[in-house]
């Protein structure tokens, strides 16, 4: 008897290490087609608990949790003037609701990127071809927008697509889009360093080694990743290497797996997918793998454990879940699914 209850105990055990413990996850998405702003859910190994609105704002594109899980910031993606705005909420655990705390206008149209650096929100403004910069109050709240342009390129339009922390902490890499460039800034804003890529790369998403020595910047016009080598002078290209091979020209999303071995792109509008890369030890990229996936994959993100890779495939009106080898890098599709209107950005809490 004792013998079958300690087997029984042991396969318990093994059970408990191996379970995928549920998980919270916001989603962002774009209100025009039957969204009404920010929802919640559970996600585990069995799939999703239902979507809960527990923010109605219009258009939160892109979100950005603070480290304490205390606030939340939310761009509002509108056009000129205060439909473009970036929106603080103050988590309240009792009440398990974000009140809102305040609303500033980002003064540059389409913001569609919010980053949490040096006690400040920066918003990417897309349409503006700026980007705004927002004190933090020790309440959360934001102050005033600061905006900020770069001396424009000759022959090109800005359109500021991203910020991305640095790997010592100190600095930001800010993508522009329009002219295929990635500025380095400091708390304050001064530029540190710039990095001009071909015309009509098109810069969007960054992620960076584990070691702090390669950056990786998704090109979504020219459907390459760029990789660099990160010096005291700036971005040094080293390699460019497809990620879309049939010219949808609408690369999206970057990420790479938490032990850095493998890297992954999203591709949108032909043959929707996403790329996996290997990573070799000098930070160059091989690519393994190929997985399609719904309409529209612009924003995707790994599970804190890394077994799957969750897809907000916004024109297919859902959330998609593909389980990822952790050997291969590799992705398959579990099947499993999350409706909801217009998903476009994944965070978890």
């Amino acid at each position: 008897m004792m013998k079958h209850t300690l087997i029984a105990l042991l396969l318990c055990l093994v059970g408990c290490a191996t379970a995928q413990e549920p998980a919270t996850l916001l989603i962002g998405t774009y209100t025009n087609d039957g969204s009404k702003g920010i929802y919640r859910t559970t996600f585990s190994a069995e799939g999703f608990s239902s979507p809960e609105l527990v923010i109605e704002v219009d258009n939160p594109s892109y979100l950005a949790l603070s480290e304490d899980g205390e606030y939340l910031y939310a761009v509002s993606e509108g056009g000129r003037g205060a439909s473009s705005a970036l929106n603080a909420y103050r988590y309240d655990a009792k009440a398990d609701s974000f009140p809102l705390i305040n609303r500033q206008t980002t003064l540059g149209a389409s913001p569609c990127y919010v980053r949490l650096f040096g006690g400040k929100a920066y918003t990417a403004n897309y349409s503006g071809g700026s980007y705004s910069m927002f004190t933090i109050g020790e309440d959360g709240s934001l102050g005033e927008a600061v905006e900020r342009t770069f001396e424009p390129r000759e022959g090109s339009r800005s359109h500021i697509h991203g910020l991305f922390e640095a790997p010592d902490g100190k600095s930001l890499y800010v993508t522009d889009l329009g002219r295929s460039e990635i500025f380095q800034i400091d708390a304050f804003g001064k530029e540190l360093s710039r990095t001009r890529l071909a015309m009509g790369t098109g810069p969007r998403h960054m992620a960076f080694s584990r070691d702090g020595r390669q950056a990786y910047a998704l090109g979504e016009l020219s459907g390459t990743v760029s990789v660099f080598d990160i010096g005291k002078q700036g971005l040094s290209l080293k390699q460019e290497i497809a990620s879309d091979s049939v010219g949808g020209g609408g690369c999206a999303d970057i990420h790479l797996s938490a032990d850095g071995r493998y890297l992954y792109a999203s591709n949108r509008l032909k043959e929707d997918g996403i790329s996996v890369f290997s990573v070799g030890e000098d930070g160059r990229l091989e690519k393994v793998g190929y997985t399609h996936t719904g309409v529209h994959p612009r924003n995707f993100t790994l599970s804190k454990d890394g077994r799957y890779v969750l897809v907000a495939a916004r024109d297919s009106n859902c959330v998609e879940v593909y389980s990822r080898d952790a050997k291969s890098g590799l992705l398959t599709d579990t099947g499993l699914r999350l409706e909801v209107s217009r998903p476009v950005c994944l965070v978890w809490m």
